[in-house]
């Protein structure tokens, strides 16, 4: 009985019938990290001790900013009108936004 179970969900992996994200655990900090790396956040800010020196480093920001502070900042930036130094993050979902506000804030 056992065997049979198994081996049913094999087939089922095997043929895309159970998609791998319904058993994948969600991992916020490394889906921020990805955001942080494809954003190009690293261009201009350091991260633990890697990045560029340009703009403020990222460590630590919790400690100096509140997490609506960093929200807002970034939500700014996703206004295409927005000047200023930061790229524009108009192609950024506003999910994506908090992910990284609240990925940031915890770096205190």
């Amino acid at each position: 009985m056992m065997f049979r179970t198994l081996s049913t969900l094999l087939i089922a992996l095997v043929f895309g019938l159970f998609p791998l994200t319904a058993i994948a655990e969600k991992n916020p900090e490394a889906d921020a990290r990805r955001l942080v790396n494809a954003l190009g956040c690293k261009g201009c800010h350091k991260l633990e001790g890697d990045g560029g020196s340009l703009a403020p480093e990222l460590d630590h920001i919790g400690s100096r900013m509140t997490r609506d502070q960093i929200n807002q900042h970034l939500a700014a930036h996703a206004d295409s009108r927005q000047k200023g130094f930061m790229p524009s993050y108009n192609t950024t979902s506003q999910a994506e936004l908090t992910l990284l506000s609240n990925f940031l804030y915890n770096l205190q």
